[in-house]
């Protein structure tokens, strides 16, 4: 496999997005990890930049740098893989006879956001009135989940299932968390979209308080969408406004 495609398997469009990925990885899984593991994770990941997601470290390469065992990397690669973080892409030596395992860091699925016409009319999606927190609500008539929440992708943190599966089923959550994943996108918030898991449940219990009393006049996703905008440009805000190198930020085109 020679450079040119080697660099058709990489998996992120920037180092940015990479490390998003990382960090958000190590935000659900880190305490499962054992020190040796996270080790090698960090090796991989900083040496996966040149084309961001394929690393070229070799077995070797690794056993050397950080002083473990063949043993111990095999099996935090392989933990790593079925956690959903890495495949190994095998390769040819010119002679036919099979070469080195190439590492990748994947995505975090496959079609992480809906599509964009998907999602176009939640772009000018209701925003919700500023109100009180909403009060602990009464048993809501809302479908039961039709399949249990541990079949949900990993990355959907377990404070946001745990909030929404009261009234939302499975496909539901997803698609929510779909929503807020795509208004993140949107803006240029400092941290892994985890950081924020305080401010995007307390914007889900506004909308399911305003479904509750009848006050959204569209769907609930495009309040609750339009609702996790307004919030994450909130946090945008004070995020500029606390970081005093920002003094100059282009508030027009942010």
């Amino acid at each position: 496999m020679n450079i040119h495609d080697i660099s058709k398997l990489q998996s992120f469009p920037s180092k940015k997005e990479l490390d998003l990925r990382v960090r958000s990885f190590l935000y659900q899984h880190k305490a499962a990890l054992s020190p040796a593991s996270l080790e090698i994770l960090t090796f991989i990941w900083r040496h996966s930049v040149k084309y961001p997601g394929v690393s070229f470290a070799k077995i070797e390469t690794i056993e050397k740098a950080t002083k473990r065992s063949r043993r111990t990397i095999v099996r935090a690669i392989n933990t790593l893989e079925k956690a959903g973080l890495l495949s190994r892409i095998p390769t040819i030596r010119p002679n036919g006879k099979r070469g080195v395992n190439i590492l990748v860091i994947t995505p975090a699925e496959e079609n992480p956001l809906p599509d964009k016409k998907d999602i176009a009319s939640e772009e000018k999606a209701e925003k919700p009135e500023q109100t009180e927190s909403p009060k602990p609500a009464k048993q809501v008539s809302a479908a039961k989940p039709v399949v249990d929440t541990d079949y949900l992708p990993f990355y959907i943190p377990k404070a946001f299932i745990q909030l929404s599966q009261s009234f939302l089923n499975v496909k539901d959550i997803l698609g929510a968390w779909k929503r807020v994943h795509y208004a993140y996108q949107q803006m240029h918030l400092r941290y892994p979209v985890d950081h924020y898991i305080t401010i995007i449940t307390q914007t889900f219990k506004q909308a399911v308080f305003a479904k509750q009393n009848g006050s959204i006049k569209k769907t609930f996703f495009a309040y609750f969408y339009g609702g996790i905008l307004a919030a994450f440009q909130q946090t945008v805000r004070k995020e500029v406004m606390d970081d005093p190198a920002n003094l100059y930020y282009d508030w027009l085109n942010n």
